[in-house]
């Protein structure tokens, strides 16, 4: 199994922190993708069509629902 001893002494809050900067991390991420990846297949692109918009949507409903429980 895996050994996570060393992080006992990490309180809960500064854990949701990290994990919260990591799903922002995540969305920053997105945002750099090129306009080419994003509309790949897709002969007359809407704004419902962009990835980035649909990945943005689905870490914040993620993140949410972390931070609420």
């Amino acid at each position: 199994m895996l050994n996570f001893d060393w992080a006992n002494g990490i309180s809960v809050e500064t854990a949701k922190g990290i994990i919260i900067g990591l799903f922002v991390l995540m969305g920053v991420a997105v945002l750099f993708l090129p306009k080419k990846y994003i509309y790949a297949g897709v002969e007359d692109p809407h704004w419902y069509h962009n990835l980035k918009l649909w990945a943005i949507a689905a870490l914040a409903i993620i993140a949410g629902t972390y931070l609420y429980f």
